[in-house]
């Protein structure tokens, strides 16, 4: 597999992530458009709203002798059913998020793989494990591949080792064209996965949260943080009972005026990653043409 291939690969799984959004998007906008059309029935038929809570009943069927075990129902209003299309679209939008981190993962992967595979010096010897010089050449992709997933602290220790290799990678991690500190925009999505794999997508303690993020991304600077790395951090989460809770729903730009103008919350973190990938894409693109320039 060469370079363009892992770019354009992983572009690929990015744009499936995308569309399967928009499809979960315009599903639940026709849904919201259905609830808000009955419920102007009911207020012009106010008799009816008795009649309007929807039921449900859960239930199980008994190991011992399969009879049905009722453990809950709930009565849900109209206003209770658009609020579970919110958080139900959230939550599909939650492992949306999750799935594109991983992918993010594999690809750094392979970019390391194929950074040691066309220049076995770019490795330091411990990635190799017991093997000589001379086995390293005869290794194919898939193998360097292996090592690399095998990696200690992966994908960080990867990422750590582009960045000592190439500086500019530091450089634009903290200034470019983006105005957020891309090493921290990652660090989040990292840590946000593992929040919505681990506890379905609720902190227990949201400032324990921010510090291991900010620390992890050399930015607590000894508690001293900066406000809009704090502020960066919270636009993640609700407010109120929801304070806790990851939310990557569209945000109105503008909800005084009648038009759907939003910023889209996880195509922008999707953005961050991709953003990630290309700027180490461009550096192992620039360093091997540099190299096949120097044997020409």
């Amino acid at each position: 597999m060469d370079l363009d291939e892992i770019f354009e690969s992983y572009s690929s799984k990015m744009t499936e992530l995308c569309l399967y959004q928009r499809a979960m998007k315009d599903i639940a906008k026709k849904e919201l458009e259905k609830l808000a059309e009955y419920n102007k029935v009911l207020e012009k038929n106010p008799e009816l709203k008795e009649h309007s809570l929807g039921r449900h009943n859960m239930a199980f069927r008994m190991a011992s002798n399969g009879e049905h075990f009722f453990y809950g129902h709930k009565k849900l209003s109209v206003k209770d059913k658009r609020l579970s299309v919110f958080l139900h679209k959230n939550k599909q939008y939650q492992w949306l998020l999750s799935e594109a981190y991983e992918e993010f993962e594999d690809c750094i992967e392979r970019l390391y793989a194929y950074a040691g595979f066309t220049n076995n010096d770019f490795w330091p010897l411990k990635d190799y494990g017991s093997i000589t010089l001379n086995e390293i050449k005869n290794k194919d992709f898939r193998w360097f591949e292996e090592q690399a997933i095998n990696k200690k602290d992966a994908p960080a220790s990867i990422i750590n080792k582009f960045r000592v290799s190439f500086p500019n990678i530091k450089k634009v991690e903290e200034n470019n064209e983006l105005g957020v500190n891309l090493k921290l925009a990652i660090t989040i999505v990292e840590f946000l996965r593992h929040v919505i794999v681990h506890r379905g997508g609720t902190v227990l303690d949201k400032s324990k949260f921010r510090d291991r993020i900010l620390k992890k991304s050399g930015l607590h600077n000894n508690g001293k943080v900066a406000e809009e790395h704090t502020q960066f951090i919270d636009s993640f989460f609700g407010t109120g009972d929801y304070d806790k809770t990851i939310i990557l729903l569209e945000v109105p730009t503008n909800p005084e005026i009648p038009l759907d103008t939003h910023l889209n919350v996880l195509d922008m973190l999707f953005g961050y990653l991709m953003a990630y990938v290309h700027l180490i894409y461009e550096s192992l693109k620039s360093s091997h043409n540099k190299a096949l320039k120097s044997e020409s």
